[in-house]
């Protein structure tokens, strides 16, 4: 029986058992037919299930906007960036360009990030002083983005990781909205990382990241989100706080623009750098 239709020719036979048995097996028979009729996801999801869906919800479309990246110690602000995200959604593999506009010395500066089914993520660096491309180590938790104090585990809401042993703790309201809470081990420092997903769109509003002994480390949060032309939530702000350092990270999409071509030379690891994107 198709799920959410129940067919006219259904027939019912109540066998003549006397007023209580008919009416037990009347309730029997109305149970039956309307678990019949629920939608097939209305069994509870697993850990790995809501990260699946995440990945199909946030990863479906090609999309390009301006990000501005604020970094401040303290009330001091020790950093401004000003750069594009580029990103190309195909057959299962991701791909994230980032392009450095301001300050003056970080214009030119380009990161490339790689990610396929299957296989470990790769990334690259180009440096325009010098006109090399340097691979980098997409795990190394210590590896700064351009100087923005972002690292790649803070980019985890644009770049899709590998993941394992993911568990499902529970259930709860962050900020008003309805949110799965899942853990996922990070087996390189015996930590790990918290997930807060919202249920109506899965999307990743919140991610903690904790030390082997239970300290946290780093803390990213949507703090704003905008609609797209196609009705759905996407982050428009967000906020990276690292409590030892007192550091503060702001990250607000400028311009955002969804369902565009990208050039093949602006994913490919020996092109990206020097390729006119924007001619």
């Amino acid at each position: 029986m198709n799920s959410g239709k129940l067919h006219r020719n259904l027939t019912v036979v109540v066998p003549n058992l006397g007023p209580c048995y008919r009416l037990n097996w009347l309730l029997t028979a109305v149970i039956f037919c309307f678990s019949c009729v629920l939608p097939a996801n209305i069994h509870a999801m697993t850990a790995k299930e809501i990260l699946d869906e995440v990945s199909k919800q946030s990863f479906n479309e090609n999309f390009r906007m301006s990000l501005i990246i604020k970094t401040s110690k303290g009330n001091k602000l020790i950093s401004n960036h000003v750069l594009w995200l580029t990103a190309r959604v195909q057959e299962g593999k991701s791909s994230f360009f980032l392009d450095f506009e301001e300050p003056r010395e970080s214009k030119g500066l380009r990161f490339l990030f790689l990610q396929e089914p299957g296989k470990e993520a790769s990334a690259f660096m180009y440096l325009p002083a010098t006109d090399r491309t340097v691979p980098l180590a997409v795990d190394d938790p210590s590896v700064d983005v351009g100087g923005t104090g972002l690292t790649t585990e803070d980019l985890q809401g644009f770049i899709q990781q590998t993941r394992s042993q993911e568990e499902l703790l529970r259930e709860e309201k962050l900020d008003g909205r309805d949110c799965y809470v899942i853990r996922i081990p990070i087996p390189e420092n015996k930590g790990e990382r918290l997930l807060w997903i919202s249920k109506d769109g899965f999307l990743v509003l919140k991610n903690q990241q904790l030390d082997a002994q239970g300290k946290l480390v780093r803390t990213f949060t949507v703090t704003k989100l905008i609609k797209t032309d196609q009705g759905k939530d996407f982050p428009r702000q967000e906020e990276v706080t690292v409590p030892s350092k007192g550091i503060r990270i702001n990250v607000k999409q400028e311009f955002a623009v969804f369902g565009i071509e990208v050039p093949e030379e602006v994913m490919d690891p020996e092109k990206f750098g020097t390729y006119p994107w924007k001619g």
